[in-house]
């Protein structure tokens, strides 16, 4: 998918075989770093539970401003009270985590050796359908509360604070990757110049 995103092959004439593994890796490896952290954090709240719970309602000012979590915390709150600090501090912990990756990957892609080769003939529609992928993203991990309203709000499987970190995980890895592509685009793309397009006069 972010390969060739909305449509446009990012891997076109490319030739730098180190960046395309590092690139591949970045898009399509398992998010072994949010897995890691999700344990440590979660192994930190079976051993020591009281750090969690007072550091989360420092973190929850900060994540209770976005939409999403201003309603989960407080639904988890009355459903599964014991997960608060848990929830709060694996949220915060893997936005924070997946905004700094992407950052330096991004930096990474700007200062690496690409040659300018795509040609996006209608940039306006490119554009538009990228933002829709981002859109989608975004609003999966900060706007739009995962557990519907009144489902699942009396069971432990569904929307509980294991289920919802799976999900946001799943996101936020989709998330960078999408702004990783958009930003690799910005750094291959090229304007068709008058002699390309006297050439393709020609050929027609």
């Amino acid at each position: 998918m972010f390969k060739i995103f909305a449509g446009v092959d990012l891997f076109f004439r490319l030739q730098n075989q180190n960046f395309i593994k590092r690139y591949e890796r970045h898009i399509s490896g398992a998010p072994l770093d949010m897995a890691i952290l999700s344990i440590s954090i979660l192994f930190l709240w079976w051993t020591r539970a009281d750090l969690l719970a007072s550091v989360a309602p420092h973190l929850r000012y900060s994540l209770a401003i976005l939409p999403k979590y201003h309603y989960e915390l407080p639904w988890l709150a009355e459903n599964h009270p014991e997960q608060v600090a848990l929830y709060t501090c694996l949220s915060f912990s893997l936005i924070t985590l997946t905004a700094v990756k992407t950052l330096l990957f991004s930096i990474y892609i700007i200062y690496s050796q690409l040659d300018r080769e795509i040609v996006v003939e209608d940039l306006k529609s490119f554009v538009k359908t990228s933002l829709v992928y981002l859109l989608t993203f975004v609003s999966c991990i900060f706007l739009i509360p995962l557990p519907i309203y009144g489902a699942g709000a009396s069971t432990t499987l569904v929307g509980n604070a294991y289920s919802l970190t799976f999900f946001n995980i799943l996101f936020l890895k989709m998330l960078s990757g999408g702004i990783s592509s958009t930003v690799l685009l910005a750094k291959r793309i090229k304007r068709p110049n008058r002699r390309d397009q006297v050439e393709v006069t020609s050929k027609d």
